[in-house]
């Protein structure tokens, strides 16, 4: 697909979204202008805000259906392929989560959160389940935090035992601008270095080696409200992998992914349809290809807390 094609997609589907209500437009933008609030003296934003949800998120289940065809592809149905339910306190902060496992098939992650007293997640548990049964390998991590409230340490246990330290830097608005992953057995170590910009948006992203060689690069480029509109990545001799371009609604949500691989010569294309509840929290996206056909829904049942 040539970039002319995605120019015209772009501009076909920006003119669309002008279209929408003025009382949409001045609602959005009111969220935008509270969300990129960065100074040191803004409140940090909750893992429901984080994930772009508003108002007082109880809970959210997603279940996401692959569309398949039968009977000679004439017929479409909508097959199940996953679920996730997360659950948060009134302060946003996640408590529980139930996800597929990387393992597979009926295994699932379920994650439980401790906070303390100011409100900091002190501790995550994290036990895998087969059919509602509990079988190996729980994981533990326990955060230590420094004076300003920041996450400076993540220890990473399995089976009671270390295996990672994370470390974290910070600037002085309190934006993480490095971490450090040592493993304890076998001296696995990493580093990432975020670069951001004047307002805390993190605008470069890199990672070294244990030896402090480069080994790779993602390079941001970003709108005028923070949304990322194009990815680049880079590879350990510098050369670039791919490009993606992204484009988003007004409720700050992407409408539309494209992926150029620069060696092949190559674009994938993504676009997505949204539908809303009365907070602008998407309650069902449909995502097309290209040819404007169903890869896949994902429908969400969020609760909200009862002021």
């Amino acid at each position: 697909m040539p970039y002319s094609t995605i120019g015209k997609s772009l501009l076909e589907i920006n003119l669309a979204i002008m279209e929408r209500k003025i009382v949409l437009i001045i609602s959005i933008f009111v969220f935008l202008g509270f969300s990129l609030t960065t100074n040191a003296q803004s409140k940090k934003k909750s893992d429901a805000e984080s994930e772009g949800l508003r108002g007082k998120v109880k809970s959210v289940k997603g279940k996401y259906y692959e569309e398949k065809r039968i009977f000679f592809g004439l017929i479409p149905i909508n097959e199940e392929f996953w679920y996730e339910y997360s659950e948060f306190n009134y302060n946003g902060n996640i408590i529980y989560k139930d996800k597929p496992s990387y393992h597979g098939g009926d295994y699932r992650d379920r994650e439980f959160y401790k906070y303390n007293e100011r409100g900091d997640c002190i501790e995550s548990i994290d036990s895998n389940y087969e059919n509602g049964n509990k079988y190996t390998y729980p994981c533990r991590y326990e955060y230590i935090y420094d004076e300003k409230g920041n996450i400076s340490e993540e220890k990473w246990y399995s089976y009671n035992k270390l295996n990672y330290n994370y470390y974290y830097k910070y600037d002085d608005k309190g934006n993480c601008i490095e971490e450090l992953s040592k493993g304890i057995k076998d001296s696995t170590f990493w580093k990432d270095i975020y670069i951001r910009d004047t307002n805390g948006r993190m605008i470069v992203w890199e990672r070294y080696n244990r030896l402090g060689d480069f080994d790779s690069k993602l390079v941001y480029t970003l709108d005028e409200y923070g949304n990322r509109i194009k990815e680049e990545y880079y590879y350990k001799d510098g050369n670039k992998k791919d490009e993606t371009f992204f484009v988003y609604n007004l409720e700050g949500d992407m409408i539309m992914k494209a992926r150029y691989f620069i060696k092949d010569k190559y674009i994938s294309v993504k676009i997505y349809e949204y539908k809303y509840d009365d907070n602008f929290n998407w309650v069902k996206r449909i995502e097309y290809d290209v040819d404007m056909r169903i890869n896949s829904i994902t429908k969400r049942k969020i609760k909200y807390y009862k002021d």
